[in-house]
């Protein structure tokens, strides 16, 4: 009977202590609820308290605790990371440095291949100005040497970009806007060949400009084109500063009449013999060629007037 009276005091036991452990938990949230506001309370009032910047303010002293003891730790980052900070806006700087170069590389190329372009431009304009102001006393075809040398058994030559096609032939007069260059030897479709007067194997038929007596221009071969001059009459001496011109071909080949060949530098005596030799410097530099017109057709010219007793 003790035994079946027990249980149910147990159980009474139990079933009492769950209102009683439920009763407890509002106090503890009211606890933690009154914790929490009291720690809001106190950060509003330091907060209050520290926006003064007084000197007595309460939060100076954690402050300054705060100060002292992460100060240093703060500076010591700062100096280890400095060199690393340095090391790297270093690199950066050689970066930048290295493509500012570049660029300012490109661009003087650019500009030098500029300058260059444009010198030579200029030098091909005025080469054809010159050759304009000659061209109307000729029919002329413009050309432009691509090679110079030996291209067959020549010694000086050159080769033009004006050939067969062009209306260029052999035994033509080519010309620059300064004077005569030589004679065309050789053709093919788009290119020909031209002898130059400075060539051994070159004659040219000359006229001194002052008294309009004749003679024959001979090349020696040498790199400065230098040239020989004998007049057909023994008696008959140029001077110096006497300018030769050409006097012409049968039917204008190879060389037609009153092109510009050079002027007179010295006279030499021929030994044992009448007359003299005259040194003659070409006007055209035969290593500065560029520009050349080949005379494709005969002297523009007015008709001849005729001589006549109504004269």
């Amino acid at each position: 009977m003790l035994k079946d009276l027990g249980t149910p005091a147990r159980s009474a036991i139990r079933s009492a202590g769950t209102p009683l452990r439920s009763a407890g938990l509002p106090r503890e949230i009211r606890r933690r609820r009154t914790v929490l506001v009291l720690v809001i309370l106190a950060s509003l009032t330091l907060i209050v308290l520290d926006a003064r910047r007084s000197a007595g303010s309460p939060v100076e002293p954690l402050r300054s605790a705060a100060a002292s003891v992460f100060g240093p730790l703060e500076s010591t980052a700062s100096e280890a990371r400095q060199p690393v900070d340095n090391l790297r806006d270093r690199f950066a700087e050689v970066d930048r440095l290295k493509a500012e170069n570049e660029k300012l590389k490109s661009a003087n190329e650019d500009l030098t291949r500029q300058l260059n372009t444009s010198d030579y431009a200029r030098s091909r304009a005025q080469e054809l100005d010159k050759l304009l102001k000659v061209a109307p006393a000729f029919t002329m075809t413009p050309a432009r040497v691509i090679g110079i040398g030996s291209a067959q058994t020549f010694n000086h030559t050159v080769t033009i970009d004006a050939g067969t096609a062009d209306g260029v032939r052999p035994d033509m007069t080519v010309m620059n806007g300064t004077g005569l260059v030589g004679r065309v030897v050789r053709t093919t479709q788009g290119t020909a060949t031209v002898l130059l007067i400075g060539d051994r194997n070159s004659t040219v038929g000359g006229r001194l400009n002052a008294t309009m007596a004749l003679g024959f221009v001979s090349g020696r071969g040498d790199v400065a084109g230098t040239l020989d001059y004998k007049l057909v009459d023994p008696k008959a001496r140029p001077k110096v500063g006497d300018r030769i011109v050409t006097w012409g071909s049968t039917g204008d080949a190879p060389y037609v009449p009153g092109v510009p060949i050079g002027v007179v530098t010295s006279v030499t005596p021929n030994e044992g013999a009448l007359g003299s030799t005259a040194t003659i410097k070409p006007y055209v530099d035969p290593t500065r060629i560029d520009t050349v017109g080949v005379v494709t057709g005969p002297p523009a010219r007015p008709p001849r007037t005729q001589l006549g007793k109504g004269n």
